[in-house]
């Protein structure tokens, strides 16, 4: 597939990347100069140019010879131009949408149509959504993109007093229908095998489906129970008016569902703060004070929050007033982060959940750009280290009437559910794969090119 990325900053990088990654002819646009010299690093054409720019875009990148367009430059007036154009000459198109606001139309009109536009993908709406999970139940994250759409993954963090620590998995009976995936260390992520014995901070990645027992499995791993139960959330703090921000607290307010929750916003700014409460719902009391104060913290009772979301728009204040939050008694803290390296580096640090717009952004328009007859779904977890892909086992696969003991799966692969006609099957060794078969398979980021091609 040619695909032709106007902009080369983070998103646009990282898209480019992962379709260069998978053998997709790829060419980026951008007018940076420091963007384009490190686009130039990719297998990749790529041009300093204005993305805006019709006479650009069809004389120099050549939009008319791509099948796909995927504007992702940080102006969204740019993204929905290079759409419109790309539209006429024939390609599918992807836009990457900052501000939600700038195509509300009367429902009688057609987005497609207007703008050109086969997808548009949000980076505000995609952290709400990821944030809005966490209301319920902190620990689980559900994935999306996959034909099972009740999958979940419970994080855990184990301790030296975890009665499953210093035990090889093999030894571990966790009930039915949940999957240890994942395993991250301090020395990295790995992929678990049955031989893999469990140490005090590992972070695991359990995979759920709709029956699995959360109690059970919190017998099993010697976790508190409340890690796993539906948490009651009855004071929920924002700090930062940014458009996430303000969204969240406007949401969750109105949702008959969490109607006894208390929100407040924090806002150091004296002239924010006023302006965030003429548009925020009276119920909202915002605060004028900075999360980063831990006096300011104290008077208005971080210890009895249930939640703390830091949703500004400088990520090093997100960090800081996580870190505070916890250390001053607040239950769940998430951080808001922007850059994936900061992400790697913080995610031991004890803040609960950290949500990277850019990269669930990067992940959406990966998905939708790849999404074939054989490969339906995929999800990257822990930074782009480690990945989910949902494979479809056709009629002529290699793979039928095997059992998975004797594929030759790659190696630091693992197989961690089939759905088969709508039942999540979390599969032994000598489980067999039937034409239809829906395959979830866990794999590190160096294996994907492999085992792309073992499932081809």
């Amino acid at each position: 597939m040619r695909v032709l990325i106007a902009g080369a900053g983070e998103v646009g990088f990282r898209v480019g990347r992962d379709l260069v990654y998978r053998g997709h002819e790829v060419t980026l646009v951008d007018s940076n100069p420091s963007s384009v010299k490190r686009a130039q690093t990719l297998d990749a054409q790529v041009f300093k140019g204005n993305a805006a720019s019709a006479k650009f875009l069809m004389e120099e990148a050549s939009i008319k010879d791509a099948d796909l367009f995927i504007g992702v430059t940080g102006k969204d007036v740019v993204n929905l131009v290079g759409c419109s154009l790309a539209k006429k000459m024939g390609c599918s198109t992807i836009a990457r949408l900052n501000n939600p606001d700038i195509i509300e139309l009367p429902s009688d009109y057609d987005h497609k149509q207007l703008f050109g536009v086969d997808a548009f993908v949000s980076p505000d709406e995609l952290s709400m959504h990821r944030i809005w999970q966490i209301l319920s139940r902190p620990a689980l994250t559900r994935l999306e993109h996959f034909s099972v759409g009740s999958l979940r993954i419970l994080e855990i963090r184990l301790n030296d007093s975890s009665p499953s620590v210093g035990r090889p998995l093999s030894n571990i009976k966790l009930p039915p229908h949940c999957r240890i995936a994942l395993i991250a260390r301090e020395e990295g992520v790995t992929i678990p095998s049955e031989q893999d014995i469990l140490m005090p901070r590992d972070r695991i990645l359990v995979l759920l489906s709709e029956n699995s027992e959360l109690e059970e499995l919190s017998d099993s791993l010697g976790i508190p129970k409340e890690i796993t139960s539906e948490r009651n959330i009855k004071r929920l703090m924002i700090a930062g008016t940014s458009r996430i921000a303000l969204n969240l607290a406007k949401q969750v307010h109105e949702d008959p569902k969490y109607e006894d929750i208390e929100v407040y916003v924090t806002e150091p700014d004296p002239i924010l703060a006023e302006n965030a409460s003429s548009v925020l719902p009276d119920g909202v009391r915002v605060l004028v004070g900075s999360s980063t104060d831990r006096h300011f913290l104290r008077e208005e009772g971080i210890r009895y929050e249930d939640l703390f979301v830091a949703a500004t728009d400088r990520e090093d204040w997100n960090v800081l007033s996580c870190l505070l939050a916890k250390k001053e008694g607040a239950k769940r803290t998430v951080a808001l982060v922007y850059q994936t390296e900061l992400e790697y580096v913080i995610q031991d640090t004890g803040i609960d959940t950290l949500i990277n717009p850019k990269r669930v952004t990067v992940n959406a328009i990966v998905n939708r750009a790849t999404s074939t007859d054989k490969i339906e779904g995929m999800e990257e977890l822990e930074g782009g280290e480690a990945s989910v892909r949902e494979f479809l086992i056709k009629k002529n696969s290699k793979n039928i009437g095997i059992p998975i003991e004797k594929l030759g799966v790659p190696d630091k692969t693992l197989i961690a559910m089939i759905n088969r006609d709508g039942e999540a099957i979390f599969p032994d060794e000598e489980f067999i794969l039937s034409e239809g078969d829906h395959v979830l398979v866990f794999t590190l980021k160096g294996k994907l090119p492999e085992v792309e091609k073992f499932f081809y």
